[in-house]
């Protein structure tokens, strides 16, 4: 029997950075057998510039998409409500009153920009035009202090694409987050304290191997809550680079899948 597989974390218009619907991804997810597709609209507190972004989310078109579907593929495939929540520790309080949404059923961390004290710019932004190895070094370093930050506050299910940054900095640079691991076990050790997760994102199936270290760490550790997740920003990526990340996943000695109910881990046996 082959594993109950769920892409938990997809985007479509709403995000802004894709021209997806949400019809054109359930199609494709079920086309390539997934159970189940999470909505995890971008929602960041700070813009690629820099500027803050509203505190409160509207749901309302989030809803509008999956409210005119659920019943329509009912049976075939179940679409969940989540979240990709960007720097939330900007403003926490805010944040977390907006999160009591009866639908939501799973809300990913993420941190897509930098520190307010190095100017909240976007990282990809500051990475696609740092040409200095030393510059991108103290990103990374703001990088770590803000998840520190960010498993403390603990608005989140589980952290999303921990290895963000390393996407987009020139390859010439060499870099990883070794350099922090013993800072990254211990956020690792507060997720898994405080029952939260990690997401095995595959970047559209373009970054799996890099996963490695992490998932190695994550599960010495005792981490076992993972999502899938294939970042899809147009419906071809919908679970993509899957059967290669649950094969990495069985050799790493994971047993589980998870998807989200009311913020909850459901665990799915791979084993």
């Amino acid at each position: 029997m082959p594993p109950y597989l769920a892409d938990y974390h997809t985007h479509t218009y709403i995000s802004g950075d894709s021209h997806s619907t949400l019809l054109e991804n359930i199609t494709q997810a079920h086309r390539i057998g997934l159970s189940e597709l999470c909505m995890s609209e971008h929602w960041n507190l700070l813009n690629q510039k820099g500027e803050r972004l509203p505190t409160h989310y509207d749901f309302a078109p989030v809803l509008q998409q999956w409210e005119e579907l659920k019943n329509t593929w009912a049976g075939r495939i179940d679409v969940r409500i989540g979240i990709e929540l960007g720097n939330s520790t900007v403003d926490t309080d805010a944040v977390e009153k907006c999160l009591t949404l009866p639908e939501l059923d799973f809300v990913i961390g993420s941190l897509h920009s930098t520190s307010l004290s190095l100017g909240g710019v976007g990282i990809f932004t500051y990475a696609k035009s740092c040409t200095d190895p030393t510059l991108a070094q103290r990103v990374l370093e703001d990088y770590i202090q803000q998840m520190e930050e960010l498993a403390q506050a603990g608005t989140f299910d589980v952290l999303g694409h921990i290895i963000y940054p390393l996407r987009y900095f020139p390859a010439e640079f060499h870099l990883s987050l070794d350099p922090w691991q013993d800072r990254l076990d211990s956020i690792l050790r507060q997720v898994i304290e405080g029952g939260k997760g990690m997401e095995f994102n595959t970047t559209q199936g373009s970054t799996i191997r890099a996963w490695i270290p992490l998932l190695t760490r994550y599960r010495a550790l005792g981490g076992e809550i993972i999502t899938l997740g294939s970042d899809a920003h147009r419906p071809a990526c919908i679970g993509a680079g899957f059967d290669q990340a649950v094969e990495l996943l069985q050799t790493l000695g994971y047993r589980w899948v998870c998807t989200y109910r009311q913020r909850t881990p459901q665990f799915h046996s791979i084993v």
